[in-house]
């Protein structure tokens, strides 16, 4: 049996909806749960200044995740090294980050597609309203639901 991921790197553009979204819930549910997950995120074009909107922190919010901290970061070779699976939102993104760094084909999945329901994108709620988000949140937490229910489950010792 192939052991579960322990490194995840979420991928999206700005690193401060999608992808930061999917790292707080992630990392807040590894902590609850005992699940001794290490998760990280990063962005295409990401840029330390850049904020979480309102609207991510209160959709996470109703999920439980309030008092954290994010600082975006661009997408590295070195952040890419660390991780032992990257989830992008995208297909864009998962083509760009293979053609500055195609050493990482293999661990760079889309996150509905590793997830099973598709080769679907993740789409980008940002400038949107509330509901976007809370809607693209609800997409996030289905797909990591799938995830550890499928895959990330650690593995039964005999």
């Amino acid at each position: 049996m192939i052991d579960p991921p322990k490194k995840i790197l979420f991928v999206c553009t700005g690193n401060i909806c999608r992808s930061a979204m999917a790292e707080h819930l992630l990392r807040s549910w590894s902590d609850r749960r005992g699940l001794g997950l290490e998760v990280r995120s990063c962005g295409t074009a990401a840029e330390s200044w850049y904020e979480v909107p309102e609207h991510a922190r209160r959709s996470l919010a109703l999920e439980g995740v309030t008092d954290f901290t994010h600082r975006p970061q661009l997408v590295t070779r070195d952040v890419l090294r660390w991780a032992d699976v990257v989830l992008v939102m995208t297909k864009g993104h998962r083509e760009y980050i293979l053609g500055l760094y195609p050493e990482f084909t293999e661990k760079t999945r889309l996150l509905r597609a590793e997830a099973g329901f598709g080769p679907q994108d993740v789409s980008d709620p940002m400038g949107y309203a509330e509901d976007v988000y809370a809607r693209c949140l609800g997409i996030i937490k289905e797909s990591l639901e799938a995830l550890l229910r499928a895959q990330w489950r650690r593995p039964q010792r005999g």
